[in-house]
């Protein structure tokens, strides 16, 4: 949105590309930024590309006959993760796979209690632990399982009962928040719940219709999201574990929230209603929008990498088909 008395900058030509991965769906950046994964599904499974991040040359591969729900990479880039479905014993069971970046071997299947598919995923910063949530639907799901890299063993089950999964590591490791649902005056609220990892305790709740976007890379407050009808879209910086709204920011109505660069300056957002044409930049501290990029389909926004000098997006081809971009952002 542009501030009062500011003109709102022209809409951009399409962004060249930095690179293209064909057929995936969504990609993001490794912690360190140099290294981008693209995932996708089709009716043959799903699909895993690890490229670089700035030449876009496949490092792996991975392809299942079964759909991946999430993709994880842990902080050293040594070990990836996906999600399945798994159904060779007759019953669908949540799974996380875990493999070796080098050479792409398996390491451990981890089954889990999940009652939903496991649609965030995310490694501890040491790597001792990895993080999966499945959102509650029909009065299943809605927990946060965290399991043991090294042998799988469940280590944890958090019950969060959100209708949007979404798990996030501090960056010390100190803390995981995830997305949660509360009941106030009688009504559900969408909310973010934070944990303390050495005990699992609630270090801090927000009821208040917001959810998680990301965590700040030092670990003291999380960005959120609040997309209600009618309502114009509100991101908040929050400090952890004291509550406390550091930066507020509202969009137009029916804006949606990708991605924050690390330095909390600007933020990637798109529409939620059609036509879902557009990808903007908006200045976190002013609101104003810095760059529009306009599409002739549908667009997706991905992920802002760690420098903020790319950004991840995927292009509608067909029904339920896409192509991932990775390219250069508008000069922040």
């Amino acid at each position: 949105m542009a501030l009062p008395g500011l003109s709102t900058p022209a809409a951009a030509a399409t962004p060249t590309p930095v690179w293209t991965a064909p057929g995936q769906s969504w990609a993001f950046f490794s912690e360190d930024g140099t290294l981008a994964l693209a995932a996708g599904n089709t009716s043959a499974g799903g699909r895993l590309e690890i490229r670089q991040a700035a030449s876009g040359a496949v490092v792996r591969t991975l392809t299942s006959p079964l759909e991946f729900s999430a993709v994880a990479m842990s902080r050293d880039n040594q070990t990836f993760a996906v999600t399945v479905n798994d159904t060779s014993s007759g019953l669908t069971v949540r799974t996380i796979r875990l493999y070796r970046t080098s050479t792409g071997a398996l390491l451990r299947s981890v089954p889990t209690a999940a009652g939903r598919d496991l649609d965030s995923l995310q490694f501890a910063p040491d790597g001792t632990t990895i993080a999966a949530m499945d959102a509650r639907s029909y009065e299943r799901g809605g927990q946060v399982h965290i399991h043991r890299v090294s042998s799988g063993a469940r280590v944890a089950t958090l019950s969060v009962p959100a209708t949007t999964a979404a798990v996030r590591f501090s960056p010390d490791g100190r803390f995981l928040a995830a997305n949660d649902r509360f009941i106030v005056d009688g009504r559900a609220v969408a909310g973010v719940r934070v944990f303390r990892t050495d005990t699992w305790a609630t270090a801090m709740t927000l009821a208040d219709g917001n959810q998680l976007l990301r965590w700040t890379p030092d670990g003291t407050g999380i960005w959120t999201r609040r997309i209600l009808p009618g309502v114009p879209t509100g991101v908040r910086l929050v400090g952890v574990p004291n509550g406390t709204v550091q930066r507020s920011l509202e969009l137009d109505l029916y804006d949606s929230v990708a991605d924050v660069t690390d330095d909390g300056a600007f933020v990637l957002t798109n529409r939620v209603v059609a036509p879902r044409r557009t990808l903007t930049f908006t200045s976190t501290l002013t609101g104003v929008d810095v760059a529009t990029y306009e599409f002739g389909q549908d667009v997706f926004p991905g992920d802002i990498s760690p420098d903020g000098d790319l950004f991840s997006y995927a292009r509608t081809t067909a029904p339920s088909a896409f192509d991932v971009h990775v390219a250069r952002s508008p000069g922040l």
